[in-house]
């Protein structure tokens, strides 16, 4: 169990964080990380039972689900024109994070309705309508909702096509309405979403939030607070801390905004007060994740929590999930669920049997926080040498893999897997089963396989590492950290154009440079307040893989992509995948960061250790022409 001592600060905490999820106001909206609903009017339930009178019509729906006590709510949008005795195929669809469902037609479900699918958008669990608190896909609660929902669809919708005994069905969405399809995809015993096609959708929650031990806590923040943190001035008039908790949680859990539920707000909020994420908090989230079905996991105890309520486990151990063709797309720019995640689940459900494809493009989960988003970074380019403003990540792209519209190819899909006219998806995608890799805007190359490794480069560095000097050493420039041989390291300057797409190896073996505990005798591992004060072995270090085109002063990261690595020792790890076209005469670096905005709470602590030297090499995928099939698309 958790040590109870601090328990008020934990639970105050949280507590804190569920107001602010809440908002100032009981109206919708909040941040959609992905693609959200519209909320206009709602045209209410349908009031002619024939179906084919009913053809182009809409309705809301209420499914109630009796193992789990929610009720799911869902617009029904009838195909635009039925006739007596065809059947047609469903497809699903669902919201991001903070969205709602779609209670009037989008133009590609418009588009889907008029080629003769049933289309239904379904408000998730705690979000729009849907009853119940957020707990971010649990398969008891989420998983069980989701085919509460198919069971509705096959025993209401009447002219629905079936296929070898199962109906068809299809979906798609992005970011937690790409998790919805995945989990259903696996948890569902009588599989009968066979065909997806999710977007910057992650493989294992554990790696998204916490990757390498490090919280990231600048999404963590923007995921429990839902877009909105207001300013909050508390007062306790002489209450107690349990008895303030009990009141600030009963009036965030009144709101509808955004239903979090304390057991997710407490993970993050407790890992945000003791700098890492409890064993608990960390089960659930594997729980919570794809990888637990694809790697038939046995989910962890989640007894340690204060007020959260742990999940049953009743998809204990994972099943693995079963044939379906996927349509997987994903973000280089994404820093929340990044290329990594779409590899994981490309390769997981390539081992399952179905047809999968993989493409990739600019945009994602992207908080443009940057100069570069006010037109200003090349114009203050010379004042780089001196000093660094730091940003979140610059501005994504489009919905596209070079010339490729992913929405055509969503919808040639779609006609190829569930109507069975292939000649759709080849005029829409005409690489086949070739991997897309978007390096910018309009431009893209195809691959048989993304790269891992790469040409090696040697690491000698030195780096500041606690929260005051990481701070402070973050907002230098090129001319003072240079000269020092501290935070860049120039790798190579290419001779001629290049193209760096893959995933890059890292192996680095990270020391002190001084530490005070070492000099005063005593033990590494001492702890005075465990995640409080400074144990004097907590280095956090984030790598990132930069490029310096020619004539420029700053450093760019790569894809805005960084890499933590926490603790002393040697680690051997993946970076986050990357892809970007080089002009010759780009110089190529490994910069290192003791804080960036990304992870704006999650630093060391470690007062003790002022700096740290990294030592070994790192891998780059800087692919020649026999690793391309296609360049340009």
């Amino acid at each position: 169990m958790r040590d109870l001592s601090v328990r008020p600060l934990i639970t105050a905490l949280a507590a804190l964080f569920l107001l602010a999820a809440c908002g100032g106001g009981s109206g919708g909206g909040g941040l959609s990380l992905g693609p959200g609903g519209d909320n206009g009017g709602d045209p209410g339930d349908p009031g002619n039972p024939d179906p084919a009178s009913r053809a182009g019509e809409s309705y809301r729906q209420a499914i109630q689900v009796p193992s789990t006590g929610d009720t799911l709510i869902a617009q029904v949008f009838e195909p635009t024109t039925v006739t007596e005795g065809e059947t047609y195929p469903l497809v699903l669809h669902s919201h991001g994070y903070g969205g709602s469902r779609n209670v009037t037609p989008s133009d590609f479900q418009q588009r889907l309705r008029d080629a003769g699918y049933y289309v239904i958008s379904f408000d998730q669990r705690g979000f729009g309508e849907s009853s119940g608190t957020v707990r971010i896909q649990s398969p008891d609660f989420e998983g069980l909702d989701l085919i509460a929902l198919l069971d509705w669809t096959e025993a209401n919708l009447e002219q629905l096509a079936y296929r070898d005994g199962r109906m068809v069905v299809g979906s798609y969405g992005g970011s937690y309405g790409g998790m919805y399809q995945v989990l259903l995809a696996a948890a569902d015993p009588e599989q009968r979403l066979r065909v997806i096609a999710p977007d910057i959708t992650p493989h294992d929650l554990t790696f998204s939030l916490n990757p390498g031990g490090a919280i990231k806590s600048g999404w963590a923040l923007a995921l429990i607070a839902g877009g909105e943190l207001p300013l909050l001035g508390l007062a306790t008039g002489g209450a107690g801390p349990e008895a303030l908790v009990d009141e600030l949680v009963t009036l965030a859990l009144e709101r509808q905004n955004l239903r979090q539920d304390p057991l997710i707000v407490e993970i993050l909020a407790d890992g945000a007060l003791t700098n890492r994420l409890s064993e608990s908090g960390r089960n659930l989230l594997a729980y919570h994740s794809f990888r637990h079905f694809c790697d038939a996991q046995v989910a962890g105890p989640q007894d340690g929590f204060v007020v959260g309520t742990p999940d049953p486990r009743a998809f204990s151990p994972g099943t693995p999930p079963p044939a379906v063709d996927a349509l997987i797309t994903q973000g280089f720019k994404d820093t929340l669920f990044n290329v990594n995640e779409a590899l994981e689940n490309y390769s997981c459900l390539r081992q399952a049997g179905g047809d999968v494809r993989l493409l990739t493009h600019q945009t994602g989960h992207v908080l443009p926080a940057s100069l570069e988003t006010l037109g200003l970074e090349d114009p203050l380019d010379p004042f780089y040498a001196a000093i660094n403003p730091p940003a979140f990540q610059d501005s994504g792209g489009s919905f596209s893999c070079g010339g490729l519209d992913l929405d055509d190819v969503r919808f040639g899909w779609f006609e190829a897997k569930l109507k069975r006219d292939s000649a759709a998806l080849d005029s829409a995608l005409p690489i086949g089963d070739e991997i897309c890799l978007s390096l910018a805007e309009g431009d893209a190359i195809t691959v048989d396989e993304v790269a891992a490794g790469g040409t090696s480069f040697d690491l000698t560095m030195t780096t500041e590492t606690n929260s005051l000097t990481g701070v402070l050493a973050s907002l230098a420039g090129g001319q003072v950290l240079e000269p020092l041989e501290l935070g860049t390291t120039l790798l190579t300057t290419v001779d001629q154009p290049r193209i760096l797409a893959g995933v890059p190896r890292l192996s680095v073996t990270v020391d002190p440079v001084i530490s005070l505990l070492g000099d005063l005798g005593l033990d590494c591992a001492l702890e005075v307040l465990p995640g409080l004060l400074p144990t004097g072995c907590d280095p956090i270090l984030l790598f990132a893989v930069v490029q310096r085109p020619p004539g420029q002063q700053r450093w760019d990261m790569v894809d805005d992509q960084l890499t933590p690595v926490r603790g002393f020792d040697t680690h051997e790890l993946d970076m986050v995948a990357i892809a970007e076209r080089l002009p010759a005469g780009t110089e190529l670096g490994l910069q290192v960061f003791g804080f960036h905005p990304q992870y704006p709470v999650t630093l060391s602590r470690d007062l003790l250790v002022p700096a740290v030297t990294t030592e070994g090499r790192v891998q780059l995928p800087l692919l020649g022409p026999g690793d391309i099939v296609r360049d340009g698309i």
